[in-house]
């Protein structure tokens, strides 16, 4: 990743909106009827906005009604009730919208049912709370193991510019095993491929490993040789292309994302590019 202290506030900051998703919603829960408040009071008017609905009485006071409770039903009745009608609602005083209406004869908004609407079409804010923890978690899981790859890596290669000549080998490559090519390319005397067999990313030079690099997580790396004075390099990059250097020329270059990589990568480069 380009910028991992980019992609932990960005997570953090996610994290915190999951937070205020999920407890926002606390409010919306049902209640019982005994905790409801009671108001008795003359009707005035009904008024509807694109985001919520209002009861004025003609004292001046005014309650909320639930957006996503109102059914068409409900507005017809509230837009026909004559004005000085006795209402009697019960209002939820934890959010302090109006979960029962009646007059004197009928029954306009139920108590059981609006509360049921209003709690499931909330839970959806939950879930997507949740979501937001869940991905916050694994990109900064991702992010810390990824810093830690990249620290190794640089040792690794700090070590191996320390030895003299040329790469030695570290086995025969087995080309009966099962793997899949992610690039191969030749040049001169040199057949390059850069491979992946099981969890292992292997560098394979004329049908010799001669460098790897294991991990389940594909993570921007490189694998290098020095062979006869030249240096071959293959590796993934952080603009997730995978390539084949000789002697610092790029040979081959190919875009390539794993399944589990591609959101992360490609949602840090959307970032970065602004």
């Amino acid at each position: 990743m380009d910028n991992p202290i980019a992609v932990l506030i960005m997570s953090f900051l996610a994290i915190i909106l999951g937070i205020i998703f999920i407890v926002n919603q606390s409010a919306n829960k049902p209640i019982e009827r005994q905790e409801a408040v009671l108001y008795t009071g003359d009707f005035d008017s009904y008024k509807t906005h694109k985001k919520y609905c209002e009861i004025y009485f003609e004292d001046g006071t005014y309650y909320d009604v639930y957006p996503h409770t109102e059914s068409q039903e409900f507005r017809e009745k509230m837009k026909s009730l004559e004005k000085g009608t006795r209402l009697y609602i019960l209002v939820n005083p934890n959010n302090d919208y109006v979960v029962e209406v009646k007059t004197q004869t009928e029954e306009l908004l139920n108590f059981e049912k609006s509360q049921q609407e209003i709690d499931a079409y909330d839970n959806g804010y939950i879930w997507l709370g949740i979501l937001c923890l869940f991905c916050s978690a694994f990109l900064i899981a991702y992010t810390v193991i990824s810093i830690k790859y990249k620290r190794k890596e640089i040792a690794r290669h700090a070590a191996k510019k320390e030895i003299y000549g040329d790469t030695c080998i570290l086995r025969c490559a087995d080309l009966i095993v099962k793997s899949r090519t992610l690039l191969e390319a030749t040049v001169g005397e040199y057949h390059i491929s850069y491979r992946r067999v099981k969890n292992v990313n292997e560098l394979v030079i004329n049908g010799y490993v001669y460098d790897e690099k294991k991990g389940v997580l594909e993570f921007a790396h490189k694998l290098c040789a020095n062979i006869d004075g030249h240096n071959i390099e293959v590796g993934y990059d952080d603009e997730s292309y995978s390539y084949i250097m000789f002697d610092e020329e790029i040979i081959e270059r190919k875009l390539y994302v794993n399944n589990l990589s591609k959101y992360f990568i490609l949602k840090n480069r959307r970032f970065k590019n602004g």
